[in-house]
């Protein structure tokens, strides 16, 4: 935009906001009542995204400090065919069938601001998928995938709208995963702390997995 647009735009909305301020100071009820549904409203919105942020902390476990979230187990199926045990907290183990030569666990993660965190609510996260990798470049290109969804679509969706907005008082961290080499029998335990995801070998197929990943 041009200075001299700028300038005509700006001018013609000064211009609206103090004809406007003037019929309302010489209209004195109108700034009443406008005053009063102004309020009304702010108070409506404050209430309705108080309800939102309410119903997204129950999709959210509290995060406080490095906490376990997870325990992974891949045992041997076939010819990079897994099946992948995933344990959470309180819950019954979940088994699903998985393609590749690594798994990896996804999560997001929210955190609050101002009166929130004021509040003493601790960041959240929660787990989205569980997936399989492969090795090759080619086959992670071409080959069959393994993505499992561990939350199904919500209506209100907080973490995405602030990824798209930038809602106040929330921050939706993106890009939190971690992904290890699938073995019989090898078990990991995944962590997360307020930087992200992190998996540690649990038993020795675990470590040897590991070991021969690295030396690669």
């Amino acid at each position: 935009m041009s200075h001299e647009l700028a300038t005509l735009v700006l001018a013609a909305f000064g211009g609206v906001l103090v004809v406007g301020s003037l019929v309302f100071f010489l209209r004195p009820r109108w700034l009443w009542q406008w005053l009063k549904g102004m309020v009304v409203f702010a108070v409506l919105a404050l209430g309705l995204y108080s309800l939102a942020i309410a119903v997204t902390l129950l999709e959210y476990e509290s995060l406080e400090g490095m906490d376990t979230v997870a325990t992974v187990s891949t045992y041997r199926q076939g010819d990079q065919l897994w099946q992948v045990a995933l344990q959470l907290p309180d819950e019954p183990p979940r088994y699903e069938m998985v393609r590749g030569d690594q798994w990896q666990l996804d999560a997001r993660m929210m955190r609050f601001a101002g009166p929130i965190r004021w509040l003493g609510v601790a960041p959240g996260y929660r787990l989205e998928r569980l997936s399989g990798r492969y090795t090759s470049l080619e086959q992670e290109r071409t080959a069959p995938r393994s993505v499992i969804a561990l939350h199904g679509n919500r209506w209100l969706d907080l973490w995405a709208l602030d990824r798209e907005y930038n809602l106040p008082f929330v921050e939706g961290v993106y890009g939190n995963a971690t992904f290890m080499p699938m073995r019989d029998g090898a078990s990991y335990d995944v962590r997360l702390s307020s930087s992200g995801l992190v998996a540690v070998p649990l038993n020795e197929a675990a470590r040897e997995a590991v070991q021969h990943w690295n030396d690669g």
